[in-house]
């Protein structure tokens, strides 16, 4: 049970209410001055006692009833009801009262229009979304990116940061391909193959500290056992690069802000004008995923943006919605 303030002197109370078929709606009707329940998790809680008018909680109710509508929902109720999807998925540690779950849910589905192709969900809903997609996706890692394999080796990537690899490579057609972060080797082994299969002249350096026995051997792959940011290193690889030969950098080893910072720092002006540097994991640290990690790859895009204009974030290597890299395809648009 959730309230509103109508007006002056009524308040309105939004119960969830279920049928004996499992379909979930919402019961509204004026009370004297009943306060939001402290039961309710509080973000919840917050959402749920915003002022909202009594027209728009009896116009939730119609479309949470209905199995399907082309009514958009009023503009002042529906911020209320994304974030209320935000705290019922993100839940508290309180549990919801029975009901409550179904009832919101089914407000929020309603928000994504039926005919979306014509009037596509609003900013927000499409945020939340695809938010909530990427930490149910992120979290279940057992099931999803630890369980992900290239040609049987272990390849912890998101598949649609793959594919867009793929597509950089066939536009860019690099001639040296830097990463830092081998790991078990998949992701150099894929970029290798896809070398073979677009017909690229090119090479692979890849860069770690630890060497792992067993990474699987490709003709345009070189591992190299060192820090990335080593100075020595650094200099072979710029050395490695034939002379106006376009380079792609991607960086996906120590997540750290001022490790990741430091490689963009050393690899900047490897990339070639019109190439990207691909700063990966920049989900971590609560965007939206791992909110607990600490300043990482994202704030070192951050503070290197900052300082280097020749970088810009390329925002339409974002268009699958999801990407382990938000923010952190990085295009160089100037020498």
């Amino acid at each position: 049970m959730s309230s509103w303030r109508g007006g002056e002197a009524d308040r309105f109370t939004l119960e969830p209410a279920c049928d004996g078929a499992g379909r979930c709606g919402w019961q509204t009707a004026a009370v004297p001055n009943r306060p939001v329940p402290a039961s309710l998790p509080a973000r919840l809680r917050r959402v749920l006692g915003s002022q909202l008018d009594d027209l728009a909680v009896r116009r939730l109710r119609t479309l949470s009833e209905r199995e399907a509508t082309g009514q958009p929902v009023p503009p002042a109720l529906a911020p209320g009801v994304v974030e209320a999807f935000g705290a019922v998925v993100g839940r508290d540690d309180q549990a919801l009262p029975p009901g409550a779950e179904a009832a919101v849910l089914s407000a929020f589905e309603r928000l994504w229009d039926r005919d979306f192709e014509a009037v596509p969900p609003s900013p927000a809903v499409q945020d939340m979304i695809v938010k909530q997609f990427h930490r149910l996706y992120y979290h279940s890692y057992e099931r999803t990116w630890k369980d992900t394999r290239y040609r049987g080796v272990t390849i912890w990537k998101c598949p649609l940061d793959l594919w867009l690899y793929q597509e950089l490579l066939d536009t860019l057609r690099p001639r040296l391909i830097v990463e830092t972060g081998t790991a078990f080797g998949g992701s150099a082994y894929f970029l290798g193959d896809l070398c073979d299969t677009l017909g690229l002249d090119a090479q692979i350096t890849t860069i770690d500290i630890e060497a792992q026995p067993g990474r699987p051997v490709h003709p345009r792959v070189t591992y190299v056992t060192a820090s990335s940011t080593d100075p020595g290193v650094v200099a072979d690889v710029y050395a490695s690069v034939p002379d106006g030969a376009p380079t792609l950098v991607i960086l996906d080893s120590d997540h750290s802000r001022d490790h990741v910072l430091a490689e963009l720092r050393a690899y900047a002006d490897l990339v070639s004008v019109g190439s990207c540097v691909v700063v990966e994991d920049t989900n971590v640290n609560g965007h939206p995923a791992y909110p607990e990690f600490g300043p990482g790859p994202m704030e070192a895009v951050d503070a290197f943006l900052a300082e280097d204009s020749r970088f810009e974030v390329d925002a339409g290597l974002e268009k699958f919605f999801m990407t382990f890299n938000p923010r952190g395809y990085l295009k160089k648009v100037r020498a």
